[in-house]
């Protein structure tokens, strides 16, 4: 498989990848910044993100006050960032940049993508289980934080430029990425803002294409469409002759 697609195994191969269903719970106020939380283990999801080098997590404690933000891109400027110093140790890492609970890392080009995806979750939930914080720096007074909360109005695009937009998704990133297991995803429509579409080839019974459409080309769809209400898969995957991954029988 080529460089392009290693990072979306996570979402497409649904194999030794498989981002956690877990929803990341809220860090408790007391703890420090980045620290472990007191529920228990921090635990990471992993995102869609369409740097074909990147990875991107969503994290179960807070890093950084909201509307904060860093971005490294040596090991040397992390110096207030334990956290990202730590991702940096594990090699071939182009930057890592912090949010409020995301952490995106760029992989350099000729780096063992497959390794770095395999080793670095894992550093990532020891770094925290061992009580280390994400940045070394006070939470700034209520007075002084820059973000604010408010419902944004979302104008929804006319059908046909949903069409579009979705059709293009598809075309450019989702079937590409699907296309080494034999699949392909076709939009049937959009009505009232909800997108329906059909699942082919190796994706039509797969047992990972759930895992597929919900966390990988649906949370795609609501940056490129963030009007959409559902998104509806009408796919008989009953009748599926080849699926990539057999569904699990219960």
């Amino acid at each position: 498989m080529s460089n392009l697609l290693k990072p979306l195994r996570a979402l497409f191969s649904g194999h030794s990848h498989r981002p956690s269903p877990q929803t990341p719970a809220p860090s408790s106020p007391s703890s420090p910044l980045g620290g472990a939380t007191a529920c228990g283990e921090v635990s990471l999801h992993h995102l869609w993100s369409d740097q074909p080098n990147a990875l991107k997590f969503q994290v179960s404690t807070s890093l950084l006050p909201l509307g904060e933000q860093r971005h490294y891109t040596r090991a040397a400027d992390a110096t207030d960032s334990p956290l990202a110093q730590a991702i940096f140790e594990a090699g071939g890492i182009a930057s890592v940049a912090l949010d409020s609970i995301y952490i995106t890392v760029l992989m350099e080009e000729q780096a063992d993508w497959d390794g770095i995806h395999q080793r670095l979750p894992g550093m990532i939930r020891k770094f925290f289980a061992a009580g280390g914080q994400a940045v070394q720096a006070a939470t700034p007074d209520a007075s002084q934080k820059r973000y604010k909360f408010g419902f944004k109005q979302v104008t929804a695009h006319p059908r046909e430029e949903q069409m579009r937009l979705v059709q293009e998704l598809f075309d450019k990133e989702v079937n590409p990425a699907v296309a080494s297991h034999g699949g392909y995803f076709n939009l049937l429509d959009v009505q009232n803002n909800t997108v329906y579409v059909e699942l082919g080839g190796g994706c039509q019974g797969c047992g990972m294409a759930n895992v597929t459409l919900r966390q990988g080309v649906e949370a795609r769809l609501r940056e490129v469409l963030p009007e959409m209400v559902a998104l509806v898969d009408q796919t008989d995957h009953a009748a599926g002759t080849n699926p990539y991954y057999q569904a699990s029988k219960k």
